[in-house]
């Protein structure tokens, strides 16, 4: 990309900033749930996509093997056929199931190690990406929100509140929290229900 200006820039962020929304609302209406749940098939979709735009940016390289180590490779050794060489990026490091990776670790440990840095750089950009999308997805669905709040009465904002923690008392209680229990804090709501009557 080339920027002429800051005008320039300004115009291709907006422009960028514009794409993304597009892009989101396209994925609410297309995903049922999303952001909040996104099933397995549509987030294999997602990242076959984000993957295509890394290779773009990230074409694969050719390593030299020297010894049964990878190493980009040199011109001398691009254009000696004697030294072999191996190519690898995107296609090439998601070419393994995730089983055959890891039998690699065992089998090949140096091309493990280069294939490694290569799928955890492409999935951490595939995460980045998705992240995006859910961001702007969550900015389209709160969009006047704020304008629209209810104001909730003490009984509603009570009900609001219990019903948050009693989510996280059981999360904690099994985090291993000794003073989380959740059957404790059922008996404590219910109490104050019965004690304060609406």
């Amino acid at each position: 990309m080339t920027i002429k200006s800051l005008k320039d820039a300004g115009y291709q962020q907006a422009k960028v900033g514009d794409s993304l929304t597009a892009l989101a609302q396209f994925a609410l209406d297309t995903i049922a749930g999303f952001p909040k749940d996104l099933p397995a098939e549509a987030r294999t979709e997602l990242y076959a996509g984000y993957q295509l735009r890394y290779n773009e940016t990230h074409p694969a390289e050719l390593y030299a093997v020297i010894n049964g180590h990878y190493t980009l490779a040199t011109p001398e050794q691009l254009s000696n056929k004697k030294v072999e060489k191996i190519e690898v990026g995107v296609a090439y490091a998601f070419s393994y199931s995730s089983q055959e990776f890891g039998k690699l670790a065992n089998t090949n440990p140096a091309l493990h190690k280069l294939v490694k840095g290569w799928r955890d750089a492409t999935n951490d950009y595939c995460s980045n990406r998705l992240g995006d999308l859910k961001r702007a997805a969550n900015k389209l669905l709160s969009k006047g929100k704020d304008t629209q709040r209810q104001t909730l009465d003490f009984a509603e904002s009570m009900t609001k509140l219990f019903d948050a923690q009693a989510k996280s008392v059981k999360v904690k209680q099994g985090r291993g929290d000794t003073t989380a229990d959740a059957v404790k804090f059922k008996v404590a709501v219910d109490a104050f229900w019965k004690a304060y009557k609406v």
